[in-house]
Formats: C-alpha cells, structure tokens, sequence
C-alpha cells in the first residue's frame, strides 16, 4: 500500500505538532509539504533537520503548496480565519482535507462546502 502525501498547513504550536505526529505515528502518511504565512516559521521549517531528513518541503504561499507534485491531503490548522478558504481551495484540487475546528466564524463562508456534496 502506497503511503498518503500531505501537507500541513499552520506551522503554530499545533501545526508543527501534527507534522511531527504524522511522521513518527502514522506509517502510511509521507509529510510532503508544510505552510505558513508567517515568514520567520517558514525558514524554521526550512533550516529544520527533521523536515529535512524526510524531504519536507516548506511554502510561504498556500497557492503554490496546493501544486506541490503528488501531493493527496491537507491538514489545514492555520488560523481560523482562513480555515474555510484553505479547505474549499484544497477541495477544488480534488484532495482530502482535515480541518481543525471551526471551519469558520461566521455562516457565509462555508455555504459552499453544502453545494460540494
């Protein structure tokens, strides 16, 4: 069986913990890919040896992860704000997609995700 390529997005207390659950608990997962918009998180993933050791790749832009080569899922534990943009973005990609709660703060922004099923 083929491991699961996904990226994490949110590099905070929790999304740096996810990552490194992912890699050390769950052996049918590949961490390919992280993101942050914060730019000081970013090169801490960069100069990070454990990201580098498995061939992590880190992104400053949400966009560009989406189109990291292979990638299948997001774990997506940014901040609230970009919660709903960040799933519906990565579910247009057609990928699978785990979102911290709550999808979002107010109602608007996750009508969307009711046309998606």
């Amino acid at each position: 069986m083929e491991s699961l390529k996904i990226a994490v997005v949110g590099l905070g207390r929790m999304g740096k913990r996810h990552v490194h659950t992912l890699i050390y608990r769950v052996p049918l997962v590949q961490v390919v890919a992280v993101c942050s918009s914060d730019a000081s998180e970013v090169e801490r993933a960069k100069s990070n040896k454990e990201y580098q050791r498995y061939g992590i790749t880190a992104y400053n832009n949400y966009e560009d992860m989406l189109n990291h080569s292979g990638l299948q899922a997001v774990w997506v534990s940014s901040s609230t704000d970009v919660h709903a943009k960040q799933t519906l973005g990565a579910i247009e990609k057609g990928m699978h997609v785990l979102c911290e709660k709550p999808l979002a703060q107010d109602i608007d922004e996750v009508r969307p995700c009711y046309s998606l099923t």
